[in-house]
């Protein structure tokens, strides 16, 4: 009696369990084919060179209602890339904090979706690369000629400071002339400073991403305009530039000038700036001669 009553309820029990397996596979929509189409490729990836940081910005994928975010990809050469971050879709930019400057890191962005899809790293199509370097603001050098602000006339890029005019690894100067009557300001090329090139009016520093190749100067020197920038070619082959802000002759005759320097030896980058709402990430494409 008892082995029936076993027996019955493991014939019940076995009867459930079918029983709900045929209800969840009559549940299952088998008519929607599973989804393995990944989004499209993002386009129009840039880099933006800074001191520290690289920013990049693409364009956004439109027209596709099942996409999930982006991912960042990231590597010290052009061949090997590592994962770097993901973003929401509706993020279309990223600024890379995890970076040293002087060294050229290359990046692609690819898509993915709700369903795990990922699409082709844009690097596939098209190469990003930039290199990071310093820069700095609102210095001031006074001319050289100005009785006890020699030590204060020249200014040296490397070492990001201001240092006597005749100094070994002085890149640039400051001169003020007043004859005959002229009062013109110089910038001159100091021991260390190789050419020099006025690159006209700008209307701020971000105005000039590379140095040229040629037009430098027969020159050592070039009259200070302000509202200018002025890219310089040192001897050790770095390259740098500088934007006249502002003249004074208090409490002597001086300058006043924004900066940036790249510490990658040949490597012509010097562009600036920071795109519109740049999603940051402190956690976590250049050309060289």
């Amino acid at each position: 009696m008892k082995a029936n009553f076993l027996k019955n309820r493991f014939l019940d029990l076995t009867i459930l369990i079918t029983a709900i397996a045929f209800f969840n596979i009559s549940c299952e929509d088998t008519t929607r084919p599973r989804d393995i189409t990944p989004p499209p490729v993002p386009t129009g990836l840039t880099s933006t060179t800074g001191d520290y940081v690289i920013w990049l910005e693409w364009d956004p994928i439109i027209g596709v209602s099942d996409l999930d975010g982006y991912s960042v990809y990231r590597g010290t050469d052009n061949h090997l890339f590592y994962w770097q971050a993901d973003v929401d879709d509706d993020v279309t930019e990223y600024a890379d904090y995890d970076v040293v400057n002087g060294q050229t890191y290359y990046y692609g962005v690819s898509s993915f979706d709700y369903s795990g899809n990922e699409s082709d790293v844009s690097f596939d199509y098209m190469v990003v690369f930039d290199t990071p370097r310093p820069q700095g603001s609102d210095v001031i050098i006074y001319s050289f000629t100005e009785p006890n602000y020699e030590d204060l006339s020249g200014f040296d890029f490397s070492a990001e400071q201001r240092i006597p005019f005749g100094t070994f690894s002085t890149d640039i100067f400051l001169e003020f002339d007043d004859f005959p009557e002229i009062y013109t300001y110089f910038i001159h090329l100091g021991p260390n400073g190789r050419g020099i090139q006025d690159m006209g009016h700008t209307e701020s520093l971000y105005d000039i991403t590379y140095a040229p190749l040629d037009g430098w100067s027969a020159l050592d020197y070039a009259e200070a305009i302000e509202g200018h920038t002025y890219v310089i070619w040192t001897e050790d082959n770095h390259y740098a530039m500088i934007r006249v802000t502002d003249f004074d002759e208090i409490p002597a005759h001086r300058m006043t000038f924004d900066w940036a320097y790249q510490t990658d030896r040949g490597n012509r980058e010097l562009k600036i700036g920071v795109p519109s709402e740049v999603i940051s990430n402190p956690d976590s494409a250049g050309n060289v001669n």
